[in-house]
């Protein structure tokens, strides 16, 4: 690629020219101008071009997310849900304590402050730098782009756009605290300086991420091991993410560094926000963080330019390399892998042939796509409190393998039943146009799921039945029924797999994609599970009947209520229809794959 600063390559350290096109004009020569006027008009052309780039960025940006509905969804429980969470509980600190209090701990209320802003910055900047090493760090039109302005011009333009995408969320958040407490306590300061401290905190935080994530993604994307790998890679950082939060090393070493962190210069931000105050604030603390902001600014576009330009100048080293599955055939590969090969032979003398190979496939398939692994363990991030309280007492409740349970089914069905056509990829075509059956293809997906998950979940599930208080004879019970479960939820999603499916790849992170079932897949097929577990539940334990009713009756709006006796009625009634649901579903499902086409 040739550069819009005259080299040909990153190496070129002293470049002599920098040409850029703007709205049509001649392209302009840095050496045709000289003095100060000449760099001047260089800052201002760097300036102009920056505010373009980001903006047309952020424009791109805001209309991606803005056709995923999830993304708005998702920024509005952050903002709404989290802003309101923090802005009442602030409203609750500051009326209970307000400034002049004593605080039931041992340090001061500006200690506390600076603690927790600088533990907040290091986050903040955490998550701008793992952004950047996903998507951020990279341009869209990067060859268009680079060819008519300087890197430097394209580097401003990133920050600029990521400073606005982080403020978006630092801001209300920061002022909802802001004014919570400033409600409860009855000073009205906070409301001045929270937007200054957004911005600043902000600023700086996006200086130093964004560098460090460029050069993070540069040798990421430069080791092949780690190139090729990243999916499984990205599954263990988050199994090491979840084992931490689990045995609390990561709130020991939050807790460990509050205190030195109140030192450092990002936790002077405190003494900006508690201006004004009777915090014993300092103005020259608030003074010099103030100043260092555009100094750690104009240091960035300085460092990020350096980063970029050989990151964005040089080529991936998988480039061209990538494994793809799209012209296997079911009904005739011969997988390369000695032990599945062999499983299958097994596996083929019983079920057929066609069925087997379709099985195997779709193990494979499934050790190929770790990132839909990833995408199954997202409701565990909903109980990870309840984890840790197990992993730290040792205590297993009594509910404990019966959620376990419903896990289990959830998990099986959504690697390899809930969307069995999507799963196809581009092969779907050979699939359909083999001599495969709907009734050979519907079986394979079910075999794949039940003889992965029965013996994983079913030792699970019967660990936390033995260590919880359960009576032997209901941790026979769920034991017993968890085999069952997977079983009954793989063939009822098979159905709604083949009637919802999603052959698009979805973002399961920031930077990696992965074909996954579609929402309304997910939203069926999870409330049939809990049907299931609820009439399961009423019919087998009496005692849940009054709570369950009890829980309906203080959701029903006018004062309707549900009796206990109604509620048993009413299981009793579901029963045999929740029974043979999953009959009807794999009744459609192989008449729906009997009546594919294909474009």
């Amino acid at each position: 690629m040739t550069r819009a600063d005259g080299g040909d390559d990153p190496g070129d350290a002293s470049p002599a020219v920098a040409t850029a096109t703007d709205g049509g004009t001649a392209p302009a020569s840095v050496g045709s101008t000289g003095g100060r006027g000449g760099e001047r008009g260089v800052v201002r052309r760097t300036l102009r071009h920056g505010l373009t780039i980001g903006r047309v960025d952020l424009r791109r940006v805001l209309r991606t997310s803005v056709d995923r509905k999830s993304q708005v969804l998702a920024y509005c429980f952050v903002v709404v849900a989290f802003g309101g969470g923090a802005g009442y509980g602030a409203y609750l600190f500051g009326r209970e304590l307000g400034f002049g209090a004593e605080l039931p701990i041992d340090f001061s209320m500006l200690a506390i402050a600076r603690g927790g802003i600088a533990l907040l910055w290091l986050f903040l900047a955490g998550i701008v730098a793992m952004r950047t090493v996903g998507t951020r760090g990279s341009l869209d039109n990067d060859v268009g782009l680079l060819s008519v302005v300087p890197t430097r011009d394209a580097v401003l333009g990133m920050l600029l756009s990521e400073f606005v995408l982080a403020l978006s969320y630092t801001l209300p958040l920061l002022v909802a605290v802001a004014t919570g407490y400033s409600v409860g306590s009855g000073t009205v300061a906070l409301l001045a300086t929270a937007p200054l401290v957004a911005v600043a905190a902000t600023a700086s935080a996006v200086a130093v991420a964004y560098p460090l994530g460029i050069a993070v993604r540069h040798v990421v994307t430069r080791i092949e091991f780690v190139a090729r790998h990243k999916g499984a890679l990205v599954v263990l950082a988050f199994a090491a993410y979840m084992a931490l939060v689990l045995s609390d090393v990561l709130g020991n070493v939050v807790l460990t560094i509050f205190e030195p962190m109140q030192a450092s210069p990002p936790a002077w931000f405190a003494d900006v926000l508690l201006l004004g105050t009777p915090a014993d604030s300092s103005l020259v603390e608030a003074a010099t963080v103030l100043a260092l902001v555009p100094l750690l600014g104009a240091a960035s576009v300085v460092v990020s330019t350096h980063v970029a330009d050989r990151h964005w100048f040089a080529d991936p080293v998988l480039a061209g390399t990538e494994d793809d599955d799209a012209d296997v055939d079911p009904a005739t590969d011969r997988h390369d892998d000695g032990l599945l090969l062999r499983v299958e032979d097994a596996l083929g003398s019983v079920v057929g042939r066609p069925t087997a190979a379709i099985t195997a496939l779709a193990w494979k398939r499934a050790a190929r796509a770790p990132l839909k692994l990833l995408y199954v363990a997202y409701p565990l991030l909903f109980v990870v409190g309840f984890l840790a309280e197990i992993v730290q007492t040792g205590e297993v409740p009594a509910f404990a393998p019966v959620g376990a349970l419903v896990f289990v089914a959830w998990a099986g069905a959504v690697v390899f039943t809930l969307n069995p056509l999507g799963d196809q990829g581009s092969a779907l075509p050979a699939t359909v146009l083999s001599h495969v059956s709907g009734r050979q293809f519907v079986a394979a997906h079910v075999v794949a799921g039940v003889l992965v998950t029965v013996p994983l979940g079913t030792g699970l599930v019967a660990a936390l039945a033995v260590l919880s208080p359960l009576a032997a004879e209901r941790v026979v019970a769920v034991v017993a029924a968890t085999p069952i479960a997977v079983l009954v939820g793989s063939l009822f999603a098979v159905g709604i797999g083949m009637a919802f499916p999603r052959y698009e790849a979805v973002n399961v992170t920031r930077s990696t994609k992965a074909v996954v079932p579609s929402l309304v897949g997910f939203l069926a097929y999870s409330l049939y599970l809990l049907l299931v577990a609820a009439t399961a539940a009423i019919l087998y334990e009496p005692a849940v009947e009054a709570v369950v009713a009890g829980i309906l009756s203080w959701l029903l709006p006018f004062g309707y209520g549900v009796s206990a006796n109604t509620l048993g009625l009413l299981a009793t009634g579901a029963l045999p229809v929740l029974a043979l649901a999953p009959f009807a579903s794999v009744r459609y499902a192989i008449r729906r794959f009997d009546t594919v086409t294909v474009d």
